[in-house]
């Protein structure tokens, strides 16, 4: 159900139905609003009835007490900022981390030590039944208050930051943060609030001392009811627990500030809020000295990580939508490129095929596996050709989709922004956008998992705990396991298990920060996972970070379930497309495919040897064209099994994403002499630069386009000169009857520093960067700051990923691992990829000093 409590609404129906799984939300709006409050109760997630039940009277009492001492400890608060903050500040930075720990353990010596402690216990609950009950004191704590550790907050930021949000804002400001991170706590049912029947507690948007936290009984107020079910406000066990902890951290933050300042303040002081009084956010912060902070973090300061770590010291924002936009858009443009590579790389296409034949059960089973050998059967080879083929498509489709479906959120919320206030349901258009985002998200999830057992089964340290069955159609299906194993396996089982396991419990965002926060703070960590676990990563993480943003909402967790199946299955194939029909082709005609599959054509990998990373040459343009060529075939053979099924190519079938035209090998002709700049250089030298002039990724190319057909002219596009230019510059969409050709408008000219130069003269192949050698790999630390140079800014997403942007155009680029260099043909992959976003060739960047860079020297 939706609700974070994990609790449903009783209702007495005609036809004895009970829950809501069977209903839509129409319905339930119809029937709370006309039946009789006393018909209506909260059950647990089994249906069953609540009967740790409080009186009206207990409740009250409670809650008085608890609002008093919160707000008398968030007056004493205010008045500590407003007098000293910077002072404090400065003085918290000048200690060291011991001497921070000191003084949180002295103003609360039972804190917990380590990084969320909620997961630590239900771990050990989960291999101990009774563990949570022998240690109550302790557990309690760490369910409660899992971002309260001194290991988070001995470091620099974390305290400084919740000092001047918790001060700086009211109460009902955090009230949905709090309530989400005793997520664990609730749905493990470690935690059990006591219920009182028939009231709604209101905290969102209640800003005053007088209305935060009030009861509203469900008889005289209808919307009590709405609100309880859709999330928005709590039953008031849940609500007397929320108010314990925001009581508990006003307390522990007053007492910190005693310890750092070295003085008492008096308690009671004035400066509640009262009826007239304006929310105390508008108050001015002081800045935060971000220069002596962010040196000090353990992980990547500009990053997916470090905003997520942060979050729940921070005031909870809104909706970022221009960041969920840049994260929306790269993410879509490189699964697009993605697709666009598998068709036009064969060694792209190659490295695909030998890490899916890796992943195969045989492959899995056999420890002696060599990716370079044929050993696998016919079947295997048809089993990993339909996952390199499924997954580009499936992806694209779905980005696409996830695309469009925010953009319709983004729409919905500028049309209905008036209306949606904290505290109030939220509108029914809003609604619906919202649900069907979530929604999609999800869908993307599953499918990003729904392989990872077999990518952990190529995992040494994990394969021991993985069985492997033998299916009658010859094929191995790897089960993950849930035996006694060290931390990162037991996450990443929970991401593998998905619904079926604890991730209902744990939450996604909370799985994936916690692997990124292990591998980060121990390399050896990171080094036992394979490039493609890194990469699955990366890749939920954007999802997950969507889903954190989105939580953000006062809807908190009302999603699809609140919604008929009928409406579900209607909108479902609405945003899908012809996606089903496409995996239905490839499933039956390529991946169960037997005598008749195309396992043939892809056997020997080696036709598809591609040395676009070698010196351009008669040789080595003859084995482009070769493998090129290999590759066409087998496309034209896909082609024929989707003609043949549905009646259309995959192209006809596809959308925008497939009108972009091939890149392929002109034929080789001997190069003209040029004159070029002998000074001070050897004969063998200039030769070796007439010879390699022509290795620029826009020379050695050529599209493909049907001479029948009329020649489309791509509409000019602005391209990356400078910083102001791409944030006015407009990317509009191609129409489906055009076909676009591969040259691109010449990009602006960009002035860059020598190293930044050399580094993308090395990337689009021009040996400016090596008069007498071509460089073996490209560090990315050069990539980088290379990038960073032309005016991007990078952030590290979670796992390998990187998200390059400037003004309203992003790019996801990956990090090698376990190496530290990008391999020559990666490098030009990544050359391709910018040459047709940003229109980047390798005389697009000239010296700063106004030089093109000569011989490079």
């Amino acid at each position: 159900m939706p609700d974070l409590t994990h609790v449903v609404l009783n209702l007495q129906w005609p036809d004895n139905r009970t829950t809501s799984d069977t209903v839509s939300i129409q319905e339930w709006d119809s029937f709370i609003s006309r039946a009789p409050a006393a018909t209506i109760s909260l059950a647990d997630e089994e249906g069953k009835s609540r009967t740790d039940t409080m009186t009206l009277e207990e409740v009250q009492s409670w809650s008085k007490t608890t609002l008093d001492s919160l707000f008398s400890a968030w007056s004493q608060l205010k008045h500590i900022m407003d007098k000293h903050e910077t002072t404090l500040q400065n003085r918290w930075l000048k200690k060291t981390t011991k001497q921070r720990t000191e003084i949180l353990l002295q103003a609360w010596p039972k804190m917990s030590r380590v990084h969320r402690p909620d997961f630590e216990l239900f771990r050990k609950e989960r291999k101990t039944k009774g563990y949570h009950q022998r240690n109550r004191v302790a557990t309690d704590i760490a369910l409660r208050f899992p971002f309260i550790n001194t290991e988070d907050l001995s470091q620099p930021k974390p305290l400084l930051l919740m000092l001047n949000s918790r001060s700086r804002s009211s109460p009902c400001v955090f009230a949905n943060a709090d309530r989400d991170s005793i997520r664990v706590g609730i749905r493990s049912k470690m935690l059990v609030p006591r219920y009182i029947r028939g009231y709604t507690m209101y905290l969102n948007g209640q800003h005053t001392r007088e209305k935060y936290g009030r009861l509203v009984s469900w008889e005289e107020d209808r919307q009590a009811v709405h609100k309880c079910f859709k999330g928005i406000a709590p039953d008031p066990g849940i609500g007397l627990m929320i108010l314990e902890i925001q009581r508990d951290i006003l307390e522990l933050l007053v007492a910190c500030s005693v310890r750092i300042l070295h003085v008492e303040f008096p308690a009671g002081l004035p400066g509640l809020p009262s009826d007239n009084s304006s929310d105390a956010s508008g108050l001015p912060r002081p800045p935060l000295a971000e220069d002596k902070i962010s040196s000090a973090l353990a992980i990547t300061p500009d990053s997916v990580a470090a905003h997520a770590l942060e979050a729940p010291y921070r005031t909870s924002d809104a909706y970022e939508f221009g960041r969920l936009k840049r994260f929306v858009e790269a993410q879509f443009h490189e699964v697009e490129d993605h697709f666009l590579l598998v068709r036009e790389d064969p060694a792209y296409f190659a490295d695909l095929m030998r890490d899916a034949c890796s992943h195969t059960g045989e492959a899995t089973v056999n420890r002696q596996y060599d990716p370079y050998s044929t050993q696998l059967s016919e079947n295997a080879w048809n089993e990993a050709l339909f996952r390199v083929l499924d997954t580009a498509t499936l992806h694209a489709f779905l980005w696409q989709s996830v695309s469009w479906l925010f953009d319709k959120l983004t729409t919905t919320y500028t049309e209905q922004r008036s209306k949606i206030q904290p505290g109030e349901i939220l509108p029914d258009a809003y609604m619906e956008a919202y649900s069907h985002l979530a929604h999609a998200l999800d869908t993307i999830t599953g499918k990003y998992l729904a392989r990872l057992p077999d990518y952990m089964a190529a995992v040494p340290t994990f394969k021991e705990q993985i069985v492997n069955t033998f299916q009658p159609n010859g094929k191995v299906l790897s089960t993950i396991t849930r035996k006694p194993a060290d931390h990162l396996y037991w996450l990443f089982t929970e991401l593998a298990l998905g619904a079926k396991g604890n991730q209902q419990i744990c939450g996604l965002p909370n799985i994936s920060q916690e692997i990124e926060n292990l591998i980060t703070k121990d390399a050896q960590q990171k080094e036992r996972l394979t490039w493609r676990l890194i990469r699955v990563i990366s890749e939920v993480a954007v999802i997950a970070e969507m889903q954190r943003q989105l939580g953000l909402s006062t809807c908190n967790e009302y999603t699809l379930s609140a919604f008929s199946q009928e409406e579900n299955d209607t909108w479902y194939k609405a945003y899908l497309g012809p996606l089903p029909e496409i995996h239905e082709t490839l499933y039956y005609s390529i991946g169960l495919a037997q005598s008749n599959g195309l396992a043939p054509l892809v056997t020997d990998l080696r036709v598809f040897d591609y040395p676009s990373d070698k010196p351009r040459t008669a040789i080595n343009t003859a084995k482009m064209q070769s493998a090129e060529h290999a590759l066409d075939t087998l496309w034209e053979k896909v082609d024929e099994r989707f003609v043949s099924k549905t009646g259309k190519t995959l192209k006809e079938l596809g959308g925008r994403i497939q009108h972009r035209d091939i890149q392929r090998t002109p034929p080789w002709t001997d190069p003209e002499p040029s004159i070029i700049e002998t000074k001070g250089r050897d004969k063998t030298l200039q030769a070796l630069d007439v010879s390699l002039a022509l290795t620029t990724l826009e020379k050695r190319t050529e599209s493909t386009v049907d001479p029948s057909k009329p020649s489309a002219t791509r509409q000019k596009v602005k391209t990356r000169g400078s910083l102001v230019d791409d944030a006015q510059a407009e990317h509009p969409e191609p129409t489906p009857a055009t076909e676009q050709t591969s040259t691109t408008t010449e990009a602006p000219k960009i002035s860059v520093k020598k190293k930044a130069f050399n580094t993308f003269a090395a990337l689009f192949g021009k040996p400016a960067a090596a008069a007498d050698k071509l460089p073996g790999g490209l560090p990315w630390t050069d990539f980088k700051k290379a990038m960073v140079n032309v005016g991007f800014g990078a952030e590290k997403l979670q796992g390998s990923g990187w998200l390059f942007g400037s003004g309203r155009r992003s790019i996801i680029f990956h990090e090698p691992h376990p190496e530290s260099k990008l391999p020559m043909q990666w490098a030009r992959r990544i050359a391709r990829r910018l040459n047709r976003n940003f229109g980047w060739t390798a005389e697009t960047f000239v010296l700063e000093d106004g030089g093109e860079g000569g011989g490079g020297r």
